[in-house]
């Protein structure tokens, strides 16, 4: 009787492999009830939000502490902290009739790692198994975080400080959508048969896009730190004008990660030859030697501005073909008939531009007034000639390097 198996244990209940009951002790089996979806969505939005704010709330009242401020405004210095939380979504700001519009968006990665990992959390408590379930649980845990940033947009107005709740809204519904579909598709156990289930195309799609996206971001990044490099002279002697101190100089240094994705998208427009703004209708290309106007800022991160490159100048903008060529190499490997190749690959080229379009628009805008009112990119020009450029590499290694039909 020792030598025979309980049938029970051999073969558990039902819901212990669709999740509804837990293995735990051997062959003891736990029900495990699980959560509404909506109740998951509206916990995972919720602890996005509130981690968000108290990432900005810490460094914001040490210093109101340090500076020994009347304790009659704290409430004041959690406005100032949520403030700061719906400007790190990228969010213009208006200090009295003054729009900051040109922000260090390196700080849009704090909410959006706290997203993917609230998502990742909600695609493990509801067990995402299908793409319904995945786009339910990620966008309606998106839609909650939104209406809570508009909330907060609304409501916390410091002085003459104040957001637009309409930007809000938009910067932090698409944020939490891009990041949240990624984070529930993490934290879902069935994420490769999720995978599967989306048509081959439309996977190759996005795949190729972001290829070319991430050979593009690549080189804007090597752009900028050899160009800091090359200007190292006039970059120390602005970090000396500024005398940061020691404190001042973390701050500083933070700042300057912060606003290097900004300088990275400046890279990449005059890489691709359209160049971009620097106030008062000037315009730096790569084909016309500009000097930097003496009214900018005596920030060090603007000593990596370009002062033209002469007849290399012109093998610049390559470097879009070549991001397109890379990007057709997987359609070419499809196996799809001629037809197929070029309307994917332009599809691919599309779905590229579109990121360019968002990331350019992202580090276009206004630090003042007059002078100041107009800095970075044109992105939908930046945009369009990163389609031609792309599309020419991508037909090219889509149509002659790939397969035959």
């Amino acid at each position: 009787a020792r030598d025979c198996c309980d049938a029970s244990a051999v073969n558990p209940p039902t819901g212990a492999l669709s999740g509804d009951f837990a293995p735990m002790s051997g062959s003891i089996l736990v029900e495990r009830r699980l959560r509404p979806w909506w109740v998951v969505a509206l916990q995972a939005g919720l602890w996005a939000a509130a981690l968000g704010w108290v990432v900005f709330a810490i460094p914001v009242l040490a210093t109101w502490v340090i500076s020994g401020q009347s304790t009659s405004e704290w409430v004041q210095m959690l406005r100032l902290s949520g403030l700061a939380w719906v400007v790190a979504h990228d969010v213009p700001v208006q200090v009295g009739q003054v729009t900051y519009s040109l922000l260090p968006w390196g700080f849009v990665a704090i909410p959006a790692l706290l997203l993917m990992y609230v998502g990742r959390w909600a695609g493990r408590s509801t067990r995402v198994e299908t793409v319904g379930r995945w786009l339910l649980v990620a966008l309606s845990t998106a839609l909650f975080y939104t209406l809570i940033v508009g909330a907060v947009s609304f409501y916390v107005r410091i002085d003459q400080a104040r957001t637009s709740v309409k930007f809000s809204v938009a910067a932090a519904g698409l944020l939490s959508v891009l990041t949240l579909l990624w984070g529930v598709l993490r934290g879902s156990p069935r994420r490769d048969a999720i995978v599967a289930a989306i048509p081959a195309p439309f996977r190759m799609i996005i795949r190729s896009g972001v290829i070319g996206l991430v050979v593009l971001i690549i080189f804007s990044a090597t752009v900028v730190i050899v160009s800091l490099i090359w200007h190292s002279d006039e970059l120390a002697s602005a970090w000396r004008a500024l005398h940061p101190g020691p404190v001042g100089s973390a701050a500083l240094a933070l700042l300057l990660l912060s606003y290097f994705p900004v300088a990275m998208m400046w890279g990449l427009s005059y890489a691709l030859g359209v160049g971009f703004w620097i106030g008062a209708g000037v315009t730096m290309t790569p084909y016309v030697r500009i000097p930097a106007p003496d009214y900018l800022p005596p920030f060090p991160l603007l000593a990596a501005l370009p002062h033209g490159l002469g007849s290399w100048a012109w093998l610049l903008p390559l470097v879009g073909v070549f991001a397109g060529v890379m990007m057709g190499l997987p359609v070419g490997r499809g196996r799809y008939p001629y037809r197929g190749r070029i309307i994917y690959a332009l599809l691919s080229c599309m779905v590229a531009a579109i990121a360019v379009f968002i990331l350019m628009t992202m580090s276009r805008g206004a630090l003042g007034t007059q002078r100041l009112a107009d800095l970075g990119p044109d992105p939908a020009r930046t945009a369009g000639v990163c389609f031609a450029l792309l599309a020419v590499g991508a037909l090219f290694s889509a149509l002659i390097i790939g397969s035959s039909p």
